[in-house]
């Protein structure tokens, strides 16, 4: 087995990374997926070649199934991401109390902070409740690539960590000193893989749903990983077959269409 071939297997034995081949296909819970979907699936997990995939992509670059996790064309990275960050706050939700999504940080003033100090930065999810009743939690999501050619280096432990630790530096100093409050990076690979302190959140989750209805924790844990790893794997098939930007020439672009289409007459 090659290289890439050995990481993929490692990527797949991460703890619930293989949930969608063993879920039951229910609709109601976006379990389900066709035919052409799975086999995607199944390509993904073990580096197959992918049939029906074009030789380039649309931003001109040699297409494979690396390029198309990447690739920034066609908003499929950030759909990935918003996946995770939708599902993460609606698992919040259940069990704290002032959920947000894209939180505003407070502005710094005359306070001096490590990382990002730009006055509209914002975050992925805040909640109160998580660790104790009134602290206030915030979160930022991301999703690494580990078969990316930057990462093949790294082990899956090492991946995590600097995720970790950038995000940490980014955002930890003024979470902690201007907000006043704690935070938690969430990071995910597009294997399905958790990072430690997200996997610690989500087994956080799981206590306080399974207290909340007297529910078995083993068996919430089990539900929130396979509705995470289906949000990913759905948002991950997206990018494979999704239009990447194609454009006919002899269409108006819409950033040069003026919407008001009644004329103002100021002076007659």
């Amino acid at each position: 087995m090659d290289e890439k071939g050995g990481r993929l297997l490692k990527c797949a034995q991460e703890k619930r990374a293989s949930s969608w081949l063993s879920a039951l296909p229910l609709k109601r819970l976006g379990y389900a997926i066709n035919k052409q979907e799975f086999r995607d699936a199944v390509c993904l997990r073990y580096g197959w070649k992918i049939s029906d995939m074009p030789a380039h992509c649309a931003c001109g670059a040699r297409n494979s199934i690396d390029h198309l996790m990447i690739c920034k064309r066609g908003g499929y990275v950030s759909m990935r991401h918003n996946a995770l960050r939708d599902t993460e706050a609606k698992i919040l939700s259940e069990v704290c109390s002032d959920v947000k999504i894209e939180p505003l940080l407070m502005p710094t003033d005359a306070e001096q902070v490590r990382g990002n100090g730009a006055p509209q930065a914002r975050l992925d999810i805040s909640a109160r409740g998580v660790w104790s009743r009134y602290e206030k939690t915030f979160f930022d999501v991301r999703v690494s690539h580990p078969t990316a050619e930057s990462h093949m280096r790294k082990s899956l432990a090492n991946l995590y960590t600097e995720n970790e630790a950038q995000k940490k530096r980014l955002y930890g100093d003024r979470v902690r000193n201007v907000e006043r409050a704690s935070f938690t990076p969430l990071i995910f690979t597009t294997t399905g893989g958790m990072s430690p302190e997200c996997s610690r959140m989500n087994r956080r989750m799981a206590e306080l749903i399974a207290l909340k209805r007297n529910e078995v924790y083993s068996h919430v844990m089990c539900h929130l990983r396979t509705r995470l790893r289906f949000a990913l794997l759905r948002a991950t098939l997206v990018a494979i077959r999704g239009e990447r930007g194609r454009r006919s020439a002899v269409e108006d672009d819409m950033q040069d269409i003026s919407f008001n289409l009644i004329p103002e007459h100021h002076d007659i």
